[in-house]
């Protein structure tokens, strides 16, 4: 077929009915790219023989050496559909035009946000399963990800080949097994269905209780609840529908059952093929005697018995596998050439000579195959027939974007589904109109994702034309672009002689004097880059300023007003979008806002930015087609966001009216740190730019600069830590960079087991020296004393210190909080942090930057996305129905107070009175951050002296106690890693609020303990990484009298001596308790044969793993092993198990969450046995102190190691 010229498809972007938006999803290696090189064969981009082997959409270079992708792209195909307008029309045809906006996308779990991205842009999808792997970890993921965005799917069952070849099935056992598959793959839409069908059940029953109380009063009793009915059959895959694909992408071929349906109906007698197709999927069998009758099983087993019916092939197997099978037999496996001839003349399909002597017998094979199914044209029948326009799929999709609500909309009847535009804003995103110049409509669009791409490969910045070029351009097209090219060359003559080229070589070359730096580039690159800018400004020149030479200064003005910031860069930002209503004109002027962007708040025009379209574009995989304009509905590349959006955003032709999309669902969250730095130092700033360029391009990577100016890169994994560096050495940064061994987050517990005795930690102080903590003992300070001893007749955890000046005592006692309890609050970190915003909504300080605020809400946005992923899907009540969640925040707190209850009630060591009043009243505070799994609790005998610090914390009405003016106004925290900056404000605001009295109560510290307990809870005493599990109830709190407040201290001092001595108590509390680290962890999934599982687990082992599960995949000869592995452990994982099992298993890796290791820090040998099998020195390692002394000597800490070990040797002395 002959490539279709850009105009032509610039052409079609006109037409909204004929657009399909389509989005390719699968697990990796499932053969994505594959199939998207054989629809790009139909318009010529790429020959057929080609297909599946040159992967024209991974155009990096480590794409193609790896052989998988990493980042979606896409292209526009062209597709020209013929049908018969009626069944009863002999040969009459008709010809329809259609825009196939295909995206294809990776399926590694590393880089998942690029899959969120190509959905978002999509209203289709082609979802690929392999036939012999089944339904692995990501094709859940991507299931998921196109059920959130609304995305109707289409299954392709994919590699049937290795079915044949491979496994050698006969065609009913392939039957069985895609029957199966199917099954599997609805099952995973049921459990999405039944999800979102609960919740809007649950959100139903209370808007239905609001409006009981409403009318009958809170005591009238509810009517029942109960579930409605709805049909869930639209949900589902079924080959029947014409929703299922069958095919091998590697081979060409693919068909769906309304293909044979077409050729067999007249055979079989039936009067249509639209009557066959239902019959042509499940328990459906030609009469043997007449075969021109299709029966049913019943119907069989009464005319030929049960027996006959079980015996019988159903007609998907006797019509459409079958003849598959022979030809792949008489092809391939068994190859005769008369059989092949036989085949060949009643399939009626023509293949070349040279084919048919090709001695790779998979040739002839493709050859026939592709003439017979062929996979181009049955999958853009399908996308065609089966997936919506834009204007059809819009009012589904949008709602949720718009309203922010949480069902799918394919959870919904028919008739739900029609959304009701509330004004003309959603009335033109729902029709998806593009409107004209002269009535132009409100601009929305979507920007998915930003790409960084050369500039020498965007057409404006590129002087020749490209080969292809030539070739789809028309010859008033070519004899347009000369012209242009003649009077680009006369203004740069022009200008030219006004600028001599020794200007521009002497603006490159250093002053006199100067010394010449040594570069390791050459130094000739420099200067023809460097001209080449040059000339390229100079091409900006239009064209009227070379006909109008009175007027060269106001031009040379003009063009330095209007200067293209890009034309000086190397990398360019481009956006990947998708336009829902409006048109989209380049010169444009146009609103980007940001997700966080709401035109309600106070500070939204920190999130809004009002930019220029410089360019649009055409995405034709590697090249880019410049564009005028695009219409709604159309799929699109823009220039012109530098500085405006961050990621993704909306863009907007009125911030005020149009609405801002909600932001992303992403299934990843990057967990993988590792520091930069230059190996030059002199290069400091290329790696800066290039840092910031690389968050703008890479949806999943964040870029944090601690307070020490050191630079930490987070990624989703090891393969996507890779890529990142990669770009940053040759694209972004171009310049060596040093990368330390991965930052791997740690947690900090602690298990009611005997404490080590001798526990010894210091702090690093500013000098470098170990300074000893406070140990447990009121008033001491010697460094000589064990921190974290309890001293006798004291409860275990239990700490009582005082200040400095005598004039505070206060008594903590630490002890963990129960699993369950641990659990639930992790899994809801979100909903305490909606409680906590509730109620501190009206106090917030207003001495905080908006930029402060933005940068503390994104990390606890990122802190509990990541904890929420951690949890298992173990419920809290051990199996009871738990009660639904309101929907409103004001009814959040008592649910969670009443959950939080249940589960302290099914743990064992806490007693009823006990948790009455921790529910009740005690609760003051969740840390870290005000939300993680650690509390602030206060005794009843402390909270007597403070009856307004006695208020439920889970009521957000009532007005906390930071509110009362009295009290010190030391904020708690809720920065992130470092936050050094944040404790000076903290101390500067206590040393302004702290009151001056002579007698003090816990009252007017409150916030002074809160502080504390946040930076406790914030870094623990083992290497300062986060507690988890901790729960820390304040005793007493008392003054002594005999010393004269005023005199004795300053009431600032008096705060700051109060934040630090809890923060010291509850550390060494903590110590009392056998301290234990929590470690992150790595769900591993891998599938492998019997004659590899042993090197498999040998692998998994020595990776200090454990094996969850293992099972045989029915009916197959592969095991699917899902593990645990530390990722701490687990750098390096994926190549040692591909070497040693020579590529037969590949492990998949996804966050699974924290999880203790059961071994204390501080062990060693005391018993005879434990001293008689490892000695004093305790041979064996001990894992949890190496962790724990690796990351303390990251971070400078205080590390006890021998530097000699024997010192029996006597140095040897050199005359």
């Amino acid at each position: 077929m002959p490539v279709v010229p850009p105009v032509k498809l610039a052409q079609l972007q006109k037409n909204v009915q004929n657009i399909r938006n389509v989005c390719v999803l699968a697990h990796v290696d499932h053969g994505k790219t594959t199939l998207s090189d054989a629809l790009l064969a139909t318009n010529g981009i790429i020959s057929n023989k080609m297909a599946g082997k040159i992967r024209y959409l991974d155009s990096r270079e480590d794409e193609q050496e790896r052989g998988i992708t990493m980042e979606s792209s896409g292209i526009s195909l062209y597709y020209k559909l013929l049908r018969k307008p009626s069944e009863e029309a002999a040969e009459e045809m008709e010809s329809e035009e259609y825009l196939i906006n295909l995206i294809d996308s990776p399926g590694h779990v590393d880089f998942a946000s690029e899959v969120a991205s190509a959905a978002r842009l999509s209203d289709g999808a082609l979802v690929l399963v392999d036939v012999v792997e089944g339904v692995c970890t990501q094709t859940v993921s991507v299931l998921r990800q196109a059920w959130v965005e609304n995305v109707h799917p289409v299954l392709f069952l994919n590699k049937i080949d290795r079915l044949i070849v491979e496994w050698q099935m006969t065609p009913a056992e392939a039957y069985v097994h895609m029957q199966q598959l199917i099954e599997q793959v609805n099952a995973v839409l049921a459990g999405f269905w039944e999800g979102d069908r609960l919740a809007e059940d649950s959100r139903k029953l209370e808007e239905a209780k609001e409006k009981w109380r409403e009318t009958h009063g809170d005591d009238a009793p509810m009517i029942d609840w109960y579930l409605e009915e709805k049909d869930d059959s639209h949900i589902y895959f079924s080959p029947e529908q014409g929703n299922v694909l069958f095919g091998s992408a590697i081979d060409g071929w693919a068909f769906r059952v309304n293909h044979f349906a077409q050729i067999f109906a007249t055979k079989l007698g039936i009067p249509s093929a639209a009557k066959l197709q239902p019959l042509m999927w499940g328990d459906f069998f030609i009469d043997p005697k007449n075969r021109r009758r299709v029966l049913t099983h019943k119907q069989f087993s009464k005319l030929y018995g049960p027996g006959k019916a079980a015996a019988a092939t159903p007609l998907f197997v006797q019509l459409c596998l079958t003849p598959i099978w022979q030809v792949y037999e008489s092809a391939v496996m068994e190859p005769n050439q008369e059989k092949i001839d036989k085949v060949i003349g009643a399939l009626d399909v023509k293949v070349l000579p040279r084919d048919r002597r090709s001695k790779d017998r998979r040739v002839l094979l493709t050859a026939i195959m592709q003439g017979w199914l062929p996979l181009a044209q049955a999958c853009m029948v399908a996308i065609v027939e089966q997936l919506p326009s834009p204007a059809s799929a819009q009012p589904v999709r949008l709602p949720p974007l718009l309203h922010g609500e949480a069902k799918s909309a394919r959870s919904s009847s028919s008739s739900e589904q029609e959304a009701k535009p509330k004004n003309p804003v959603e009335r033109a995103l729902y029709e998806c109109a593009a409107g004209s110049k002269d009535e132009p409509l409100p601009l929305v669009a979507y920007i998915g994702k930003i790409v960084s791409v050369p500039r020498m490969t965007l057409p404006e910045f590129n002087v020749g034309t490209s080969q292809r070029d030539r070739m789809t351009m028309s010859a008033d097209e070519m004899r347009a672009r000369g012209r242009d090219a003649i009077r680009r060359e006369l203004a740069l003559n022009r200008a030219s002689t006004g600028t001599p080229l020794s200007a521009l070589s002497g603006a490159m070359t250093p002053a006199s004097g100067a010394e010449t730096p040594i570069v390791d580039s050459q130094p000739q690159a420099v200067s023809i880059d460097s001209l080449t800018e040059a000339v390229k400004d100079r091409l900006e020149i239009s064209s009227d300023a070379a006909a109008n030479e009175d007027n060269d200064d106001d031009d040379d003005d003009d063009d330095e007003e209007n200067a293209d910031p890009d034309a000086k860069e190397e990398e360019v930002l481009v956006g990947f979008g998708r336009i829902y209503s409006g048109t989209l004109r380049v010169g444009d002027t146009v609103w980007a806002m940001q997700p966080k962007y709401d035109a309600k708040k106070a500070n939204a025009q920190n999130h809004v930015k009002q930019i220029t379209v410089r360019a649009l574009y055409m995405m034709m995989g590697r090249e880019f087609v410049s564009l005028p304009e695009v219409p709604a509905g159309n799929v699109f590349g823009i220039r012109g966001l530098a500085g405006a959006i961050l990621k993704s955003g909306t863009l907007a032709s009125d911030p005020k009216l149009c609405p801002n999309l909600a932001a992303m669902h992403t299934e990843t969250h990057p967990i993988v740190r590792v520091a930069l730095e230059p190996v030059n130092p002199q290069d400091m700033g290329k790696l800066a730019h290039g840092l910031e360029l690389l968050n703008l391009a890479d949806p999943c990577v964040q870029v944090i600069l601690q307070a020490t100016g050191e630079r930490v890169l987070v990624t989703a994994g090891e393969l996507h830590l890779e890529r990142c560096l990669k770009d940053l050495r040759e694209r972004f940064a171009q310049c060596e960079i040093h990368v330390s061994e991965p930052i791997v987050p740690f947690k900090e517990g602690i298990v009611r087991q005997p404490a080590q005795p001798g526990v010894v930690l210091g702090e690093m102080g500013a000098s470098g020296q170990s300074l000893a903590i406070i140990s447990n003992t009121s008033n001491t300070t010697d460094d000589d004393d064990e921190y974290g001893k309890p001293a006798e007749g004291v409860p275990r955890g239990q700490v009582s210190l005082t200040t400095s000046n005598g004039l505070i005592t206060i008594k903590l006692q630490v002890e963990p909080l129960p699993p369950k309890v641990v659990r639930f609050l992790m899994r809801h970190e979100s909903d305490i942090q909606r409680v906590v915003s509730l109620s501190s909504s009206s106090q917030r300080n207003k001495r905080l930057t908006a930029a402060a605020d933005v940068l503390a809400q994104e990390l606890e946005e990122a802190e509990a996305a990541l904890a929420a992923g951690a949890e298992n899907a173990s419920d809290d009540e051990g199996g009871e129905t738990p009660l639904p969640k309101p929907s409103r925040a004001s009814e959040l707190g008592p649910w969670l107070q009443a959950r939080l209850r249940s589960c302290f009630q099914k743990s064992k060591g806490w007693e009823p009175q006990r948790v009455d009043h921790i529910t009740s009243s005690g609760i003051r505070s969740f840390g870290s951050k005000k939300t993680g799994p650690n509390m602030l609790i206060y005794d009843r005998s402390v909270l007597d002296q403070s009856s307004q610090a006695a208020a439920s914390w889970f009521n957000p009405q009532i007005k906390r106690a930071t509110a009362n003016s009295s009290m010190t106004g030391t904020p708690m925290l809720s920065g992130g890693e470092d936050s050094s900056d944040d404790d000076d404000d903290e101390e500067g605001a206590s040393r302004e609020g702290a009151p001056q009295q002579s007698t003090y109560t816990i009252r007017d510290f409150e916030e002074s303990i809160n502080t504390g307990f946040q930076l406790a809870t914030r870094s623990g005493p083992l290497c300062f990484e986060p507690m988890v599990g901790a729960a820390v109830t304040i005793k007493e709190f008392s003054t002594n009298t005999d010393i004269d407040a005023k005199s004795s201290s300053s009431s600032s001092s008096l705060s700051g001596q109060i934040i630090s001595l809890v923060k010291d108590a509850i550390k060494s509390g903590f110590l009392s308790w056998s301290p234990r680290l929590n470690l992150a962890m790595y769900t591993c999934d891998i599938q492998a044969t019997s004659e590899v599982l042993g090197k498999v687990y040998g692998v998994i082992a020595r990776r200090r793993g454990r094996i969850l599960s293992e099972e045989m995949r029915e009916g197959t000869p592969y095991f699917t092993i899902k593990a645990a592995i530390p990722i701490v452990e687990s750098f390096g994982f994926a190549d040692e198990i591909r070497k040693r099992t020579s590529g037969a298993a590949i492990p998949l890796l996804i966050f699974r969450g924290f999880e203790p290791l059961d071994i204390d820090p501080f062990w060693v040998p005391t018993t005879e046995e434990e001293l008689e099998d490892l000695g004093e020195k305790a041979e064996r390692e001990n894992l949890a102190k190496k962790y724990m002394d690796k990351v303390r000597k990251r971070k400078g800490l205080f590390v006890e190691r021998k530097i000699i070990e024997h010192a029996e040797k006597q140095r040897t002395l050199k005359k």
